[in-house]
């Protein structure tokens, strides 16, 4: 029922939200918190449709066979097979949170990274831009290094080639 309002607004891109949200939540952490949380949401969205719509259906069918209600089945069956998908969509959405983030704070931020980035362009001082990329790309790696050990915590019960 929400694919089609979804589908929508996945269109528009998430930067062009940021007028909308400076009039309805003003500069403050709540606005910049919105445009992280909309622009990480639709990569888990689109990835976790992708990875239920994926699901074998003869899966399911031996869920039918084993008589599990839908409930059973969304739980033993959908989830388990469509969480790699999610998971892929989780760790997409975490390296673009990051970015969001960075957008967020060059709105009208006193502190953070992306302040350091807008404060070393406007005082043309390219040794703190240089220092900012290189502490968002090692958080960018460890934040991914961290999603990458729960993802495999997670799917440990998969028979894949790579462990």
């Amino acid at each position: 029922y929400l694919e089609p309002t979804f589908s929508a607004i996945k269109s528009i891109p998430s930067l062009a939200w940021i007028p909308l949200l400076l009039l309805w939540l003003g500069i403050d952490e709540g606005s910049k918190i919105t445009l992280i949380a909309i622009g990480a949401f639709f990569p888990t969205y689109t990835n976790t449709v992708a990875a239920i719509h994926n699901v074998d259906k003869k899966l399911i069918e031996v869920g039918k066979v084993y008589r599990l209600n839908a409930f059973q089945r969304i739980i033993s069956i959908i989830l388990p097979a469509a969480s790699p998908g999610i998971l892929t969509g989780l760790r997409n959405s975490l390296s673009l949170s990051w970015m969001f983030m960075i957008a967020a704070e060059l709105i009208a931020a006193t502190q953070g990274i992306g302040y350091l980035l807008s404060d070393g362009r406007e005082t043309s001082r390219p040794d703190i831009v240089i220092i900012a990329i290189i502490l968002l790309a090692l958080l960018g790696k460890v934040t991914d290094t961290l999603m990458k050990l729960i993802e495999n915590w997670l799917l440990g019960w998969r028979d894949t080639l790579q462990k």
